[in-house]
C-alpha cells in the first residue's frame, strides 16, 4: 500500500505546487477591484503567509554559485547547461539567484538576467526546445526568493539558461550573469543534482572554491528550511574519544529500495554572533552503506562524502544514487568532526534530521539509529534524527520548500500594491466623506433657512390676505352698503307712491343678495363663473351705486375680459365699484364716464365725471382705497383733476402677470 499512498501523495503535491507557482494567472487590476474584494484579498495573503514557509537567509560561510565573466554593458549573452544523469520527465525548473546584503535596500539578487530563455533538449539534440522565456516586462526582478517556472512536461537530456540581457553586479556595476542553483524537476526529484555542468564563462574570484561551476547542482541554497507553524527539535550531536569510528545504523524493518539520502546539518547556534562553524559535526569523511543483512556482510556503498573544505557543506546535505535494495543502511564517520571547544581526545559526530527515500517517501522517519558504542556525552536524543523536524520546524520536500518560498515572493509584492491602492481608496472615501458633511451641512444650513423663508412667506401671505380681506370688505360689502343707503333714502321719500317704493325695495333686495354673494367669495366659498359678465355687473353696479348721474359706458374686446382669471375680474370689478363709491360721496357729478378696454396683452379702464376733482385727497390725488386694489391687480393707477371734466381715473395692467400665475 505504501506506492499507491506515495502517488496520491505526491499528485496532491503537484496539485499544490501548480497552485502556487510563480507564473500563475495574473490577477484581477486593482483598480477593477470593489473596496470590499481589496480588502478580502489582504486577509487572503496575511492568512496564506502564514501557511508557507519562511524566507530564512543562511548565515556564516558557504559557496555562492556561479558567476560569469563581467562585461561593461548589458547585451551579452551567457549561459549555463546542465547534463542530466539520463533523460527524464521534466516538468519544472527552478532558478535560485546569488544574493547581496544591500546596506540600503537589505537583502536582493545580484546578477540575476533581465531577459533569458531556457531550452532543453534531448541527447544527440543540439539546437533544444524553448520551454520558458522572459522579458523586462514580465518583472520578475527584483527579487530574493526562487524563481519557480512550471512548464508542460517534457522529455530532456540537458537544459540550458541562456541570458540575453544581464544586469549589474552590486560590487563594481559590471554586467554578468550569476546562478546560486539550477533544480530540474521530474516529480519529487531534482535531476540535476550532482550532474555535469558547463558555463559559457567564469569570473575570476579569489575564493574559487566559493564559485566552481559544480555549485550550480550541488542543492546548496542561501535559504534555511523555516517550515510555518509547529515546533523545531534539537539536532544530535554525540561526541566520543578519537579512535574507534562511530556510525548510525537504521534497521528499516523490511528489504525496502532506496535512492536518496538527505542529511540536515546541525543546527547553528543563535548566538550573535555565532560561536558554531556552519558545518558543526559533520563529518569530514563519512560512509554509507546499504545491506540485507543485520552485520553488513552483504554491504554496499551507496555514496561516500568527503567535506575538502567548508564550502562543502550546507544546511542539506542531498545524494542521489543508483537503487539500491537493503533493509539496513549504516552512517559511518571515518573522519568525524573536530570540535572546537573539545580537546584532541575528542570527536563528535551530529545531525537535526536524516531522511532515507524509497520512491520518494522517507522510510526512516520514527525509526531510532543505534549507535556502534556509547557516546559519551551527547547534546539531544538519537530519536530527534528521524522526528520529521528541524531546528524551525517541520520539514518539507525540496520542491515544496522553494514553491512556497516563490509563493510568498509573489504575495509580498502584491500586498504593499493592494495596500497602496486601499489607502488611496479611503483617502477618497475620507474626501468623499468630508464633503458629504459639508453637503449635509448645508443641507442643514438650507433647510433652516427654507424654513425661516417660509415662516416669513407664510406671515407676508397672511398680511396680503388680511389686506386684501379689508379690501374686499371695504369694496364688497362698503359699495353694498352705500347702495343700500340710498336705495333706503329713496324708499323714505316714496313712502306716499307704494308703486314707486317696491322697486325700490325689490333693488334693496338685490343688494343685499349681492353683498350676501360678497360675503361668500371673501371667504373663499365662491366659484369659478362669480363675475362672469364683468361688463354687465359694472353696469348694474353703476345704476346702483351712482343712480342719479348719467351714465355712458363703452367696452371693447369683451372676449379678452372674459378670459381673464375668476381673481382678476373680481378686483377689476372692486376696484371700479370703489371708484363709483367715491365719486358717489365726493365728486358731486351729474355724469359718469367708463370705458373698459382690452387687448390680449394689457387691460384699460378709463372712469371720468364732471365732478369739482380731487379735492380732500393727497398729493398724487389716488385715494388709498384705489392704491390698495391696484396693488393688489398689479396695475399701474393714476388719478387727474380736469377744469372741464372733473376728475379722470385711469387703470392699467397686463394680462397675465408673474405674480398672478404664482397666485393660481
Amino acid at each position: 500500500m505504501a506506492v499507491p499512498l506515495f502517488r496520491i501523495g505526491f499528485i496532491a503535491s503537484v496539485l499544490l505546487v501548480q497552485s502556487l507557482i510563480v507564473r500563475a494567472e495574473p490577477p484581477a487590476r486593482l483598480e477593477n477591484l470593489s473596496l470590499r474584494q481589496l480588502e478580502t484579498r489582504l486577509a487572503e495573503i496575511n492568512a496564506q503567509e502564514k501557511q508557507l514557509a519562511e524566507m530564512t537567509f543562511r548565515s556564516g560561510v558557504g559557496n555562492l554559485g556561479w558567476e560569469s565573466a563581467p562585461h561593461p554593458h548589458a547585451a551579452f549573452t551567457e549561459w549555463a547547461e546542465v547534463q542530466l544523469h539520463e533523460e527524464c520527465r521534466i516538468d519544472q525548473i527552478v532558478l535560485v539567484p546569488i544574493l547581496w546584503r544591500d546596506t540600503v535596500n537589505g537583502v536582493r539578487s545580484d546578477g540575476f538576467p533581465l531577459e533569458f530563455k531556457i531550452l532543453v533538449g534531448r541527447q544527440g539534440e543540439p539546437k533544444g526546445t524553448v520551454v520558458a522565456e522572459f522579458t523586462e516586462t514580465d518583472s520578475i526582478l527584483p527579487r530574493v526568493a526562487p524563481l519557480v517556472i512550471p512548464i508542460a512536461p517534457i522529455v530532456g537530456a540537458w537544459i540550458r539558461v541562456e541570458a540575453t540581457r544581464l544586469t549589474p553586479r552590486a560590487l563594481d556595476g559590471r554586467f554578468l550573469f550569476q546562478l546560486s542553483e539550477i533544480m530540474v524537476f521530474c516529480g519529487e526529484d531534482n535531476v540535476a543534482l550532482g550532474a555535469s555542468t558547463t558555463v559559457s564563462s567564469m569570473a575570476f574570484t579569489r575564493v574559487r572554491k566559493s564559485t566552481p561551476v559544480e555549485t550550480l547542482v550541488d542543492g546548496f541554497m542561501p535559504y534555511l528550511m523555516d517550515a510555518a507553524g509547529g515546533n523545531g527539535s534539537q539536532a544530535f550531536v554525540g561526541f566520543f574519544r578519537t579512535g574507534p569510528q562511530a556510525s548510525l545504523t537504521f534497521d528499516l524493518g523490511e528489504k525496502r529500495t532506496i535512492h536518496r539520502v538527505h542529511l540536515h546539518a546541525a543546527d547553528l547556534s543563535e548566538n550573535v554572533p555565532q560561536i558554531q562553524h556552519s558545518d558543526y559535526a559533520l563529518p569530514d569523511h563519512l560512509i554509507v552503506e546499504g545491506a540485507t543483512q543485520a552485520d553488513f556482510s552483504d554491504a554496499v556503498a551507496l555514496y561516500e562524502y568527503r567535506k575538502l573544505s567548508i564550502y562543502d557543506a550546507g544546511p542539506i546535505i542531498i545524494r542521489q544514487f543508483a537503487p539500491v535494495d537493503c533493509r539496513f543502511v549504516r552512517f559511518t564517520a571515518i573522519e568525524a568532526y573536530k570540535a572546537p571547544e573539545a580537546s584532541d581526545r575528542y570527536r563528535c559526530i551530529g545531525f537535526t534530521e536524516i531522511e532515507i527515500f524509497d520512491a520518494n517517501h522517507n522510510i526512516a522517519a520514527g525509526i531510532t539509529p543505534a549507535g556502534s558504542f556509547e557516546f559519551e556525552r551527547a547534546d539531544g536524543s538519537l530519536s530527534s534524527l528521524t522526528d520529521g523536524r528541524n531546528h524551525f520546524g517541520e520539514i518539507m520536500s525540496v520542491r515544496d520548500w522553494v514553491s512556497q518560498l516563490a509563493h510568498r515572493h509573489e504575495l509580498e509584492l502584491e500586498r504593499p500594491q493592494i495596500q497602496a491602492e486601499l489607502r488611496n481608496r479611503y483617502h477618497v472615501q475620507s474626501r468623499n466623506l468630508r464633503w458629504a458633511t459639508v453637503i449635509a451641512a448645508l443641507l442643514a444650513v438650507g433647510i433652516v433657512f427654507t424654513v425661516l423663508v417660509d415662516r416669513l412667506i407664510r406671515i407676508r401671505e397672511s398680511s396680503r390676505l388680511k389686506e386684501r380681506f379689508a379690501a374686499d370688505l371695504h369694496d364688497e360689502v362698503g359699495a353694498d352698503l352705500h347702495a343700500i343707503g340710498l336705495l333706503s333714502d329713496l324708499a323714505r321719500n316714496a313712502l306716499e307712491s307704494p308703486s314707486q317704493i317696491d322697486p325700490i325695495l325689490e333693488e334693496i333686495r338685490a343688494v343685499s343678495e349681492d353683498a350676501s354673494n360678497s360675503v361668500r367669495h371673501i371667504a373663499g366659498l365662491r366659484v369659478n363663473t362669480l363675475y362672469s359678465g364683468l361688463d354687465d355687473l359694472m353696469k348694474q353696479a353703476a345704476e346702483r351705486i351712482v343712480v342719479q348721474l348719467e351714465h355712458e359706458f363703452e367696452i371693447e374686446g369683451k372676449e379678452f375680459i372674459e378670459n381673464l382669471r375668476p381673481r382678476t375680474r373680481a378686483d377689476l370689478f372692486l376696484f371700479y365699484k370703489e371708484c363709483l363709491v367715491n365719486i358717489s360721496r365726493h365728486a358731486d357729478a351729474t355724469r359718469l364716464g367708463t370705458t373698459l378696454k382690452a387687448t390680449p396683452k394689457e387691460i384699460h379702464l378709463t372712469i371720468t365725471d364732471n365732478g369739482h376733482g380731487l379735492r380732500g385727497f393727497s398729493s398724487n390725488g389716488i385715494p388709498p382705497s384705489l392704491k390698495r386694489r391696484a396693488k393688489l391687480l398689479g396695475a399701474k393707477v393714476t388719478a387727474e383733476s380736469c377744469a372741464e371734466t372733473g376728475t379722470r381715473i385711469y387703470l392699467q395692467f397686463k394680462r397675465m402677470q408673474w405674480n398672478q400665475l404664482k397666485k393660481r
